[in-house]
């Protein structure tokens, strides 16, 4: 029985594959359909509602996806592919032959029953999944899910760059310096930049795109060359305008796309001859002969590649590094042998490219490896207590060639009858080293280990009895890679709260201290912040709200990040009274996978708290809403770029393109994810323009907010508000000449708290509130709506007698104390049941 997981599986989104540790090396195991190194990402049923994987499963979906356009008929597909795309997300695939719907995460586990089908000498019990560096929080809950439904008892995520950096690092164990992996798969892009010294890796930064891969270049080659010389040849006019028939047609040419780009990817020409698709509008046969030179596919496809270089270079950038910096270039991933690409990463980052492991499957073996350091959990663990049970205790994992192995016999977990002494002898796997034979007396013995450089290392143990007879044992081997030490995963977004920032005056999502970006994993994160509100015990009602976030850039808006969890304590959870600015400990502990766990304490009540991060499903959204932020996005754009921000001007291009590949695939959900991600993204680059043009904005706000409070003083004034007028005046001057923005709006602040104040003695102050209160009496929450209605009845009878100010002041505040302290936040635009600090 197996003591180290030993399984590594790349979970892909066009291929797949596993691999096992044996004899010391990672080595995929064959599909059974082909005897292929790889499995296609594909999933299908038949009528007989038999479940079809891998290379079947694709030939299928491929002759359906033709038989539905020949049929202009949208029928419920039996068969999907890059389903990986939707995971953690709340998209359903129909099967009509199974009557039933499928998430991602059951199709990615009919996937993974396959791959753990093909090891039919042992049942697996525990597996290595890897995942893209960029996955968010309910993308590797949702891989966490499919692992379960595929019937592993444990599994641990690995992210893929690190698991290629493994492979590549065993290989390659005497180069130290910058590595960059450049992992471009099927349905995502990972960059990943190491730094390796003798042989100790660490994970620099990372940056990727989780809707860029080989997917990409299919529907451009669709869309782009395919549908237009179809469109040219035939009568497709009236097909392509229904966007269903359209999206079928799209289907049906997914195989020649994938022809043409496997082809080009080292040839000058592709051609083809499409038939077999039906008849076209005006009902003539569909018989096309294509021809795509590597030019004009160039065209096509170097944008796509164009966008991940560019997220190479700005994960250079900002790490101070240059192509030339670089030891090595790694590739990974199907459409890493493109010569377009090869030739652009040359041009562009380093010609020092390394192709000395198969892109197709570093990850798998990576994987494997990695597997190989990390222990299967001691209750799935199924031991053999007839033979002499042994605890050992060596690194997994060294740069070291000499490395001592501790080694216990533990009487107690075996049933065998063991003698009362032992010879011990540990035999490398090459038979080029051994220990000898070692007595051993008192069931504990140390053995210093002579390991081959730059390779994993397998001993086997043999134990004899003082007769010479063999002792079964178990574990009865071990293995140690030499030449590297496997680095630690990192968290690729930063995780914090959503808070109120009082210095700033901003809502916003703020990092947790320790949960910054790049930090190694496992890691833990904290920070004190205050309530903003009362909270009355038993009262459902009073809410402290805890949102926290994945995201790229502080103090951005939340809407535009990621959802890492919520957690919500209200009136009903505490024992006695929580006054306004409370201190709230909060403490979020992130595992080696990305699972969470917060904990949160109230220092002034003595009172805990402790969740489990709960898994976020992300729902779909329209098609029109999608337009209607695109809108909004360029409208900011064109905003920044009106006041000469030349990265904006670059932006309402992004948002161009977006728009167009909404148009022409608005049926496809991974089109839509794909968008709506972008435009997150693009939320995030805008409000960075914004904040960094942020001491013109903040320098006008304070001149605007000291002219406010001098035109308040000349009507409603006194000598106090004068002479603060005059100091205000003098501590701008101090402020415009450092350009110090926080002090601007900390300025600002009090200018406009000192306005408010003078202008509270105008009564038109106070009459303007009655008719804010007179017309939004249903938006507001009123404690007693009856006293609420009653009281405001009165204050407009009282103001046909001309009431004095003080009067009037009086009479308002009355009626304002029915408003709830939400109401009254919500007045404000402040949500009061965050924290703030």
């Amino acid at each position: 029985m197996r003591q180290k997981i030993d399984f590594g599986i790349d979970l892909g989104t066009t291929n797949s594959a596993i691999a096992v540790m044996q004899d010391g090396e990672a080595v995929i195991i064959k599909s059974d359909d082909n005897q292929m190194d790889t499995t296609s990402s594909c999933v299908s049923f038949n009528k007989k509602q038999t479940i079809f994987v891998g290379l079947s499963a694709k030939q299928g979906i491929d002759r359906e996806a033709v038989n539905n356009f020949k049929r202009r008929k949208y029928a419920e597909p039996n068969g999907y592919q890059e389903f990986k795309r939707n995971m953690g997300t709340d998209h359903q695939y129909r099967s009509s032959n199974m009557s039933r719907s499928y998430s991602s995460e059951e199709l990615s586990a009919e996937l993974l029953k396959k791959l753990k089908g093909y090891v039919r000498e042992e049942a697996i019990v525990a597996a290595v999944i890897t995942v893209p560096a960029m996955f968010e929080q309910r993308q590797l809950d949702a891989t966490q899910r499919a692992a379960e439904l595929a019937g592993f008892g444990y599994c641990e995520l690995l992210q893929e760059p690190i698991a290629a950096s493994i492979a590549y690092g065993v290989k390659a164990s005497s180069q130290s310096g910058y590595w960059l992996v450049f992992d471009f798969g099927g349905g995502t892009f990972d960059a990943a930049l190491m730094h390796v010294e003798e042989g100790i890796m660490k994970v620099v930064d990372t940056e990727g795109d989780n809707h860029l891969g080989g997917k990409d270049l299919d529907d451009a080659i669709v869309d782009q060359l395919l549908i237009p010389e179809l469109q040219r040849q035939c009568s497709l006019d009236e097909t392509l305008s229904n966007d269903k028939f359209r999206k079928l047609l799209q289907e049906a040419l997914k195989k020649p796309a994938e022809d043409a780009k496997v082809s080009l990817s080292s040839k000058s020409q592709w051609s083809y001859f499409i038939e077999d698709l039906g008849e076209d509008d005006e009902g003539d046969e569909i018989e096309v002969d294509i021809s795509v030179t590597l030019e004009q596919y160039e065209q096509v496809v170097t944008p796509i590649f164009q966008r991940a270089i560019d997220i190479t270079k700005k994960l250079l950038a900002r790490n101070n590094i240059a192509g030339n910096d670089l030891t090595s270039l790694i590739l990974v991933g199907g459409p890493t042998f493109q010569q377009t690409l090869r030739r652009m990463l040359t041009e562009q980052i380093t010609p020092k490219i390394d192709t000395s492991i198969d892109p197709m499957t570093a990850v798998g073996r990576g994987a494997a490896l990695f597997a190989s350091t990390k222990n299967i959990p001691q209750n799935l663990q199924k031991r053999d207590t007839s033979k002499a049970q042994l605890t050992l205790r060596y690194p997994e994992t060294t740069v070291e060639t000499l490395e001592n192995l501790g080694l216990r016999i533990d009487r107690e977990l075996s049933t065998a009858n063991l003698p009362e002494s032992f010879i011990l002898e540990i035999v490398r796997n090459d038979s080029a080293w051994s220990s000898g034979k070692l007595t051993i007396d008192n069931d504990v013995e140390i053995i210093e280990l002579q390991l081959n450089e730059g390779k994993s290392n397998q001993f086997n143990i043999k134990l004899f009895s003082p007769d010479g007879a063999l002792i079964p044992c178990e574990p009865s081997s071990i293995n140690i890679i030499q030449g590297v030490k496997i680095a630690a995963a990192t968290l690729p977004l930063a995780i914090g709260l959503e808070i109120f920032d009082t210095l700033t005056t901003k809502q916003g999502v703020y990092a947790l201290d320790g949960l910054e970006k790049n930090k190694t994993l496992p890691a833990k994160g904290k920070g004190v912040f205050k309530t903003m509100k009362d909270v009355r015990p038993s009262v459902k009602e009073d809410v402290l709200t805890i949102p926290i976030y994945e995201f790229k850039q502080e103090s951005s808006r939340a809407l535009h990040n990621s959802r890492f969890g919520q957690f919500i304590i209200t009136g009903a959870d505490l024992p006695s009274f929580l006054p306004a600015g409370s201190d709230i400990e909060v403490t979020l502990n992130i595992d080696a996978s990305r699972r969470g766990k917060l904990s949160v304490y109230i220092p002034a009540l003595d009172e805990s708290f402790d969740f489990d991060i709960v898994s976020t499903i992300d729902t779909d959204i329209s098609t029109d809403q999608l337009k209607r932020e695109l809108s909004q996005a360029r409208q900011v754009a064109i905003e920044l770029a009106s006041e000469g921000n030349y990265e904006a001007e670059m932006k309402i291009n992004d948002i161009n393109e977006a728009e167009k590949l909404l148009e022409a695939r608005s049926e496809d959900r991974s089109t839509k994810d794909k968008v709506r991600s972008d435009l997150k993204n693009t939320f995030v680059e805008l409000d960075k323009y914004e904040a960094e043009g942020a001491w013109p904005k903040a320098q006008g706000k304070l001149k605007v907010a000291l002219k406010s409070l001098r035109d308040t003083n000349e009507n409603n004034g006194n000598a106090k508000t004068r002479s603060m007028m005059f100091e205000f005046e003098s501590q701008a001057q101090q402020i415009y000449s450092k350009q110090d923005v926080n002090s601007a709006i900390k300025l600002e602040d009090q200018v406009r708290d000192v306005t408010f104040e003078v202008y509270r003695q105008d009564r038109n102050f106070w009459i303007s509130y009655i008719i804010y209160m007179d017309e939004s009496f249903d938006e507001i929450t009123w404690t007693d709506e009856q006293a609420a209605y009653r009281g405001l009845q009165q204050l407009k009878q009282l103001l046909n007698s001309e009431p004095s100010k003080e009067v009037l002041e009086d009479a308002v505040i009355a009626v304002a104390q029915y408003m709830t302290p939400e109401s009254q936040a919500k007045m404000q635009n402040v949500d009061t049941s965050l924290l703030r600090r």
